[in-house]
């Protein structure tokens, strides 16, 4: 799957995809840092950029019921130049990238193929720690992984230590779904950009 004309599909409907481009960025250290876990091949990291481009085009028309939007648009709209597996795994990933996620085994829109459902929910989960990692409406911080064993460390390094940031960085419910799929443990730290910097 090309990603240039997926990106351009996206920057038609929204004013800016700086966020969609930071998270491609998180998403794929998250999956390069996590690739002893979840097994994935390069084809579902792929899938994950062009999720990652696409999950907030819903916002162009409703941004309070964006995934929802954004999954229809993926489905309707045959101007974006993909197969209809990729359009459906996009749909998929943009409708659950926020709020509940199915049931295993009750997932529409993706194979009946235990397998490959199974797959594009590591994928989600991967999506959803992407995004929470970053912010539309926030400042973007500076992000440091590591991985020891099963547990994935993520230092938010901001220059503004807002109780707002804090909140939104924190938020547990972002890296659920990744811990139940690839067995593992995320904590998350925020800190002061100061001791970045002081530790250059």
């Amino acid at each position: 799957m090309d990603l240039r004309p997926i990106a351009h599909w996206v920057s038609r409907r929204l004013e800016s995809i700086e966020h969609e481009q930071r998270v491609v960025r998180v998403a794929s250290t998250l999956f390069d840092l996590t690739a002893d876990l979840h097994d994935l091949t390069a084809t579902h990291r792929n899938l994950l950029r062009a999720a990652a481009l696409v999950h907030d085009v819903g916002r162009s028309i409703d941004k309070d019921d964006h995934p929802v939007v954004g999954a229809r648009m993926l489905l309707a709209d045959r101007s974006l130049p993909i197969d209809r597996a990729d359009r459906r795994a996009l749909a998929f990933l943009t409708l659950y990238h926020r709020n509940g996620v199915p049931r295993r085994g009750d997932e529409p829109l993706v194979p009946s193929n235990s397998e490959d459902r199974a797959d594009l929910r590591k994928v989600l989960a991967l999506l959803r720690a992407a995004d929470a990692l970053d912010s539309r409406s926030l400042e973007s911080p500076q992000l440091v992984f590591g991985l020891k064993k099963r547990r994935v460390h993520v230092v938010c390094y901001l220059r503004e230590m807002t109780s707002k940031a804090r909140r939104v960085y924190l938020r547990r419910k972002k890296f659920r779904l990744l811990e139940e799929e690839l067995g593992c443990t995320v904590e998350v730290d925020v800190r002061s950009a100061e001791a970045l910097t002081l530790v250059a």
